[in-house]
């Protein structure tokens, strides 16, 4: 990435990252803002030391920078936002990135959690942002695009002064030899993973023309997933059990404020077709 190995910190998952960053910036009777279909752990770590989360809403499923900036207070620490969002899959402009930065105090930190940056053409995860504004840090995992979910690996940019305040904080052997080397096996074979990006490319836009062809709602995702969304929760409801009869598992997202949709993870060529099928079929019964 080209990125200076002193501004960088490693996690168990980008979660332990997002954690060091509230425990070392937030504490009780400060706030934390995050947003509306927000990923659900930036709350929960606000509680965890005792920092109030402020929760802001989206415009049509989309990060609003007038409402974060607007809910700023003297109180405000930490904003959060995932670029391209989870579980919606939308993604802010440069320029509304810019603006969100250049709105903010300087002494509140804004955390870009990138974690599906690489399935974002010609995106950079936010890593301009860090070398441009001392009061941001970028996340990244191994979780999403090289598929390393289960050995937990994720890391942190930012300032050296920041750096170095979160790794007080981090416990000296947080990753294994293990980890670390299946990290770096992963981000070496280029090969692979530029191959996984470009079919993930190619059957997302397949994947939601199709959505929409069959009158379900599905904004342009920039990640691994598309959100198919439902005239109401009771047809979401059923299309996931039309989908699970068919063996076929996505993710219900009512916890997320969105009771009428379902985060679908775009796979290969026949799981595509496979899933598109079973929603076709499932659509056109209930037209009958």
């Amino acid at each position: 990435h080209g990125l200076d190995p002193d501004r960088i910190i490693c996690g168990v998952g980008s979660d332990e990252v997002l954690q060091f960053v509230v425990q070392t910036f937030a504490g009780p009777g400060d706030q934390i803002i995050t947003t509306e279909h927000g990923f659900s752990m930036y709350p929960i770590l606000a509680r965890m030391v005792g920092a109030t989360p402020v929760t802001v809403p989206e415009d049509m499923r989309r990060v609003d920078v007038d409402a974060i900036l607007a809910a700023v207070t003297d109180r405000t620490r930490v904003v959060f936002i995932a670029n391209p969002a989870n579980p919606t899959g939308t993604m802010l402009t440069a320029d509304e990135l810019q603006r969100l930065i250049d709105g903010l105090p300087p002494q509140v930190l804004f955390v870009h959690d990138g974690a599906y940056t690489e399935f974002a053409d010609g995106f950079d995860g936010g890593a301009s942002l860090v070398d441009r504004h001392p009061n941001v840090i970028m996340t990244r995992t191994f979780s999403k695009a090289y598929g390393l979910g289960g050995l937990r690996i994720g890391w942190g940019y930012a300032a050296r002064e920041v750096i170095d305040v979160l790794n007080r904080i981090r416990q000296p052997f947080n990753l294994s030899n293990a980890q670390m080397d299946a990290a770096q096996a992963a981000v070496l074979d280029r090969e692979f993973t530029d191959r996984c990006i470009a079919l993930n490319a190619r059957m997302r836009d397949r994947m939601r023309q199709s959505l929409v062809q069959m009158g379900i709602g599905c904004d342009e995702s920039f990640a691994n997933f598309v959100l198919a969304r439902f005239d109401s929760p009771d047809t979401a409801a059923a299309a996931d059990a039309a989908l699970r009869a068919d063996g076929i598992l996505v993710r219900r997202v009512g916890g997320y404020g969105l009771p009428d949709a379902l985060r679908i993870t775009v796979g290969d060529e026949d799981a595509v077709t496979r899933v598109l099928d079973c929603l076709g079929n499932f659509m056109q019964g209930r037209a009958q």
